[in-house]
């Protein structure tokens, strides 16, 4: 099964650093799901949910606070102001 790399960065350090099957977050311009093989994308995120499909099927929920979402070569990456997971 193809994976993403996800990386989430705040000001407080990393959040998150793992393979996962696909990430849902909210951008200024509606939401968007990054699966595997994604062409290259950056998008201004704005404040909402956050939805990661880690490698083991496993669905974890984080609100999330603006920011950048950087797509490349199956490597993503979440600059935010605020990551916290809702579990």
């Amino acid at each position: 099964m193809a994976l993403i790399h996800l990386t989430v960065v705040t000001p407080q350090g990393m959040h998150y650093d793992a393979d996962a099957q696909r990430v849902m977050v909210r951008t200024t311009g509606g939401d968007v799901a990054i699966l595997p093989h994604h062409i290259d994308y950056s998008a201004s995120l704005a404040s909402g949910e956050a939805r990661v499909t880690e490698a083991d099927g496993t669905v974890r929920k984080a609100e999330l606070e603006g920011g950048i979402l950087h797509v490349a070569s199956d490597q993503v990456q979440v600059i935010t102001r605020k990551f916290e997971w809702k579990e």
